[in-house]
């Protein structure tokens, strides 16, 4: 559960002590997802396991899509963004010179996390061994301010004496944790977005750092964290550590926050389009949306990643597939009229 802690609360309205005592939960009964045991897997601990486990992500989800690279399957070769020719043809960069660079990043990443979170017992004290009652007893005058605000007096005594009790437990455990993970999303987009689009327009920061991510105009899996190391601390480290302190997360939702925005990266540069698969189906900034990035006509487009294309959408450098697709027509018509020109002169 989150590690946000309720100020002493003056409610404004003057409800009753035993409505509050109604809605304050008494018992614990917390979700599925909740353990108090020192560590969520017994061979390793949390602290471990956040440094870990994007890691792990990163590589099974890559080899993932390798395997299906490799084995051409039917129904995966119609949905290729590109031919399969093409990675080699038009890609600057060999596979094994992206997979030594994304190894490095993985040592730099793991060693400053290392560095950056505390020790496993000062992590058990704050985040494992608390009194959730207590929080959700701070937390209960706020939701009734907030129930009788919005739906006023007589309905919201009403539904806090039947519901109250459920709906503060719900909050704490669901409510609150999901807040956070979408506003640590945010954060990460904006933070990566603006980084993102000044590294192009800058000629500095692109010809020296990210140039180096574009040296791949096909993007497979492997590639998602190919960037010069600079790069891959600012945007990639540096971004989800402030993610996670800012949105006030434990140390165990830190940990799914890391691995769902690498297994979102990975899918970023899968070069498929798949409609069932969760990267794809719930965000539209997916490994079609990146592709247009990555190729000439779109490499002042699209800059907003991993999640959403608000960004993108609000200060308009958004494009579309159908706005790729007219592109390419139109450089595929001049080069044509180029070629006629150039036939036609011979002839002469």
């Amino acid at each position: 559960m989150s590690s946000l802690h309720f100020p002493h609360h003056q409610h404004s309205y003057a409800y009753n002590s035993t409505i509050l005592s109604h809605i304050t939960p008494s018992a614990l009964h917390p979700p599925f997802y909740h353990t108090t045991r020192p560590s969520v897997f017994s061979f390793i601990s949390d602290k471990h396991l956040s440094l870990l486990a994007p890691v792990l992500a990163y590589w099974v989800y890559s080899i993932f899509f390798h395997w299906i690279d490799t084995s051409q399957f039917t129904y995966f070769e119609k949905r290729r963004i590109h031919e399969s020719p093409e990675v080699i043809a038009r890609n600057k960069v060999t596979v094994k010179q992206v997979i030594k660079a994304v190894i490095f990043q993985h040592i730099v990443q793991t060693a400053l996390g290392y560095w950056w979170l505390e020790d496993d017992e000062a992590i058990l004290r704050r985040e494992v061994y608390r009194d959730h009652l207590a929080d959700m007893a701070k937390l209960a005058p706020w939701v009734a301010d907030a129930t009788l605000l919005l739906l006023g007096r007589r309905t919201g005594e009403q539904l806090l004496k039947g519901s109250g009790e459920a709906i503060v437990r719900w909050i704490y455990w669901w409510g609150i944790p999901a807040v956070q993970m979408f506003f640590a999303f945010f954060i990460i987009d904006t933070w990566q977005y603006f980084w993102h689009r000044a590294m192009h327009n800058n000629r500095f920061l692109y010809r020296n750092f990210h140039s180096h991510h574009h040296r791949l105009y096909v993007s497979y899996a492997f590639g998602a964290l190919y960037n010069h190391p600079v790069e891959g601390f600012i945007l990639d480290t540096l971004g989800a550590a402030i993610a996670e302190e800012v949105s006030f997360m434990t140390l165990r939702q830190a940990t799914l926050l890391f691995t769902i925005s690498t297994l979102k990266t990975v899918d970023d540069h899968c070069g498929y389009r798949l409609w069932w698969d969760p990267c794809q189906l719930f965000f539209a900034n997916n490994a079609d949306y990146h592709d247009i990035h990555h190729q000439a006509y779109g490499i002042k487009s699209n800059f907003s990643q991993p999640f959403f294309t608000n960004w993108d959408k609000l200060l308009g450098t958004r494009m579309s597939r159908d706005e790729a697709n007219s592109k390419t027509r139109w450089r595929k018509i001049g080069h044509e009229h180029v070629i006629a020109k150039g036939e036609a002169k011979k002839v002469e």
